[in-house]
């Protein structure tokens, strides 16, 4: 399969749609009589295979949530069983919290007693590889020209990304490529006469009046500049940084040799720079105790100004916010301008892999029933679906569009639904927010800017055998230098210690693998 232009029209997608949707209505009109169950009965012997056939497939499966509760998935959620009924299937449902979903996966892929569809958030880890190479999982390569919706999907340099020696065992859950920016307080900034971020040194420089200058104008000394929390740390915040300064996003090359962005002066740059914030107490004290949720709580109670996050979130995340604060207004930026020009971190083009055990997904129909389930998540309606809800309880229509009613309830029971299903990140609406149209616009405006990650498409043995044990080294130095519990020497030692315990190792392998991709 040839690499296929990510931009999507909507039209293309509601044309394959509303045709299938016309064949089924003929073929149901063609048929025999309908049962009491919306399925179609034919007399005689055959009527009870006929009803056999007609039952929902079920399957289970496994998923992140972000929220601060899951969504229901049960007769109370209208549109979870919207979904079901629109797709044909019947799932079981196990909702992890995306703070804890790691450690959970990693239990139950030792447990041996696996879900039928599993979320996996990093398939390249030990665990993971290991699983695949004894055949684990199914390779669902072969199969995605049979999906028209998915081989419309498929884009082969992202599904390179996922590769394990070179097949596919697993359908990627699209994500934009340039998402990682700045969200702040845009209605502070108005108050102070502040203009939004471009630069860097804007950085400090905004979370410095955030937390000096009253920004919401109460006469208390009660806000402060930029909110991290420990994994914001680790996922985001620092990659923004460090691009921006002219670093690697993650890995790069240097002197021949792929080399990790820690062994880097653009790293150590960024870590003073969050030094100085923590110092000054412009970012919170606690952001080495606190993960998931608690870094938005922060914007959303009026304490803190900016956090580092996928841009997108200001769509999504803040409707506590603007319940305490009618007034409130949110901003944002992808990009920050530094030596090197504007830069950011490119993403991998997903965020997770749906792969199938084999243990629970015994048979290749098994397969192709739960693969359906994806190719109809591209339907019209199902993206519809997600994206809205459902009429009448979330939405309703003005003018043959759109428009929401109950925009919490949709948070609570559609949002993170998301987690279930695939779609195209640029798949545009054209009643959506205005946000979200910027938001899009400046997707791919910085898609040239994103610096990529070198090491995406190969694999390091020791790294997936050890890589989470050796980057704990790493993050708690980190963690101790931001807050003063170790100095520069301290960290430059704590890069020699990964090197020691197999980095060095690390760094060969991944070199090997890259000098190989440029013959």
């Amino acid at each position: 399969m040839k690499t296929k232009n990510k931009s999507v029209n909507l039209k293309k997608w509601m044309t394959a749609g509303v045709a299938s949707a016309l064949i089924v209505s003929m073929l149901t009109a063609c048929g025999g009589g309908s049962g009491g169950d919306g399925s179609t009965k034919t007399a005689g012997k055959s009527g009870q295979a006929t009803d056999e056939a007609a039952k929902p497939f079920r399957f289970s499966i496994m998923s992140p949530f972000f929220a601060a509760q899951p969504p229901a998935t049960d007769d109370s959620n209208a549109a979870f069983k919207e979904l079901e009924a629109k797709t044909g299937v019947q799932m079981d449902v196990t909702f992890v919290p995306g703070t804890t979903y790691d450690d959970k996966l990693n239990v139950t892929l030792a447990s041996g007693s696996l879900p039928q569809v599993m979320v996996v958030t990093n398939n390249k880890i030990a665990a993971v590889i290991n699983a695949v190479r004894s055949g684990a999982f199914w390779e669902i390569g072969p199969y995605i020209n049979e999906f028209p919706n998915l081989k419309k999907y498929w884009n082969d340099q992202v599904a390179n990304n996922i590769s394990v020696d070179g097949k596919i065992y697993g359908i990627y859950r699209d994500r934009p490529v340039a998402r990682k920016g700045l969200i702040f307080r845009q209605d502070w900034l108005d108050s102070l006469g502040l203009q939004p971020p471009k630069k860097v040194d804007d950085v400090y420089n905004i979370a410095k009046a955030f937390t000096l200058n009253d920004p919401d104008k109460n006469g208390k000394n009660d806000t402060y500049g930029l909110a991290i929390s420990d994994d914001n740390l680790v996922n985001d915040a620092t990659g923004v940084l460090v691009t921006a300064l002219g670093g690697f996003n993650q890995w790069g090359i240097k002197d021949g040799k792929v080399t990790p962005d820690f062994m880097t002066p653009e790293y150590l740059d960024a870590l003073k720079l969050l030094k100085k914030m923590y110092d000054e107490k412009l970012m919170n004290q606690d952001f080495g105790a606190i993960k998931g949720t608690k870094l938005k709580e922060t914007i959303n109670q009026g304490k803190a100004g900016m956090y580092i996050s996928s841009i997108d979130d200001a769509n999504t995340s803040h409707s506590d916010l603007f319940k305490l604060n009618p007034k409130a207004k949110i901003g944002f930026v992808l990009g920050l301008e530094g030596p090197k020009g504007v830069k950011l971190p490119a993403n991998s083009g997903y965020f997770g892999v749906f792969m199938f055990p084999k243990s629970s997904v015994k048979t290749e129909a098994d397969l192709k029933k739960i693969l359906a389930y994806f190719d109809k998540n591209l339907d019209p309606d199902i993206l519809k679906l997600f994206a809205f809800g459902v009429e009448g309880v979330h939405y309703k229509t003005e003018n043959g569009n759109p428009v929401f009613t109950n925009e919490q309830l949709w948070a609570d029971q559609v949002a993170d639904l998301g987690q279930l299903r695939i779609a195209p990140s640029d798949l545009a609406w054209p009643t959506e927010s205005e946000v979200m149209k910027e938001v899009k616009k400046l997707y791919k405006e910085e898609t040239p800017n994103a610096v990529a990650n070198v090491i995406e498409p190969y694999l390091s043995p020791t790294y997936a055998e050890r890589g989470t044990e050796l980057n704990k080294i790493i993050n708690d130095a980190r963690v101790k230098f931001i807050m003063g519990a170790t100095d520069e020497a301290g960290f430059v030692k704590a890069t020699e210690d990964w090197r020691k315990q197999g980095g060095d190792k690390i760094i060969d392998e991944f070199t090997q693998e890259y000098n190989k991709a440029q013959k």
